[in-house]
């Protein structure tokens, strides 16, 4: 009997700044629940599907869960974990953080850059959500 290779799992974490208030947080997040958006991380070397959950919001807070999926059929789950977006009290750029686990049975190299695969979906993320809303890339659908 073969038994499948054991699968290695790493947390990641991440954070950044983006000029968008909450509103253009959650209206992003609303457009995008439940369609996929297809993202190219480099430090994946694969184009990638990210899914969001429903926003959960507080008056200077946001919280979503997200699933960024290979972009393929199958669509094995590459990355899972929350995103969380906290304004300034005072001051206009919000700071967005990523906590999460990457997974691969397939590539130890991914492993290693995990935290930078982290850093480069949160900057996609910043692009996305801070786009002009006519210039937003539409969401793909699966």
């Amino acid at each position: 009997m073969h038994m499948a290779p054991p699968m290695q799992v790493a947390r990641v974490s991440a954070e950044t700044s983006a000029s968008a208030g909450l509103d253009e947080v959650c209206r992003w997040l609303v457009e995008c629940q439940g369609n996929p958006v297809r993202l190219d991380v480099p430090a994946l070397g694969q184009g990638t599907r990210l899914l969001l959950e429903s926003p959960m919001t507080a008056p200077k807070a946001v919280l979503c869960a997200l699933w960024l999926l290979e972009d393929v059929e199958a669509g094995a789950c590459v990355l899972a974990g929350h995103l969380r977006f906290v304004a300034h009290p005072t001051g206009s750029p919000i700071k967005l953080s990523f906590t999460g686990r990457i997974a691969t049975a397939m590539r130890s190299d991914l492993l290693r850059q995990a935290d930078h695969a982290a850093r480069q979906l949160l900057q996609l993320i910043v692009e996305a959500i801070e786009r002009p809303a006519g210039l937003n890339q539409a969401p793909v659908p699966i």
